[in-house]
């Protein structure tokens, strides 16, 4: 029984390192095939393949850009949003009584566990 278990254990070995072998070789001769296809799309420089190129570039510029100037506008509605919401928590402070400032937080924290709980006990359902 023993000798059994060892020669199917071995068998396993075997097949998982003719597996692995296998799976190197092919990586390899995958790769070896992508770069002599870069290196002959290289190559190429007929019209359409230019055009191609030239189609590509002004697309990622264009993505470039967008990006470029998405970032700008998400930083000024940052800043923004910020700015409105000090205006906004000042207002509020200069309208309401201390005291009662720190029951409304307590109340606000106290409604935001009950949510978090009511999400997390939803969630595991």
């Amino acid at each position: 029984m023993e000798k059994q278990i060892t020669d199917i254990l071995n068998a396993g070995i075997g097949l998982f390192q003719s597996g692995k072998e296998g799976l190197d070789k092919a990586k390899t001769q995958l790769e070896a095939s992508y770069n002599e296809l870069v290196s002959k799309g290289a190559l190429d420089n007929t019209e359409g393949s230019v055009k191609i190129r030239q189609s590509v570039d002004k697309i990622l510029t264009d993505i470039k850009e967008f990006s470029s100037v998405a970032g700008k506008n998400y930083e000024e509605t940052r800043v923004k949003i910020v700015e409105n919401y000090n205006k906004i928590s000042d207002e509020i402070k200069s309208r309401m009584p201390e005291g009662k400032i720190e029951s409304v937080k307590a109340k606000i924290n106290e409604v935001a566990e009950s949510i978090k709980k009511a999400g997390a006990t939803s969630a595991k359902a």
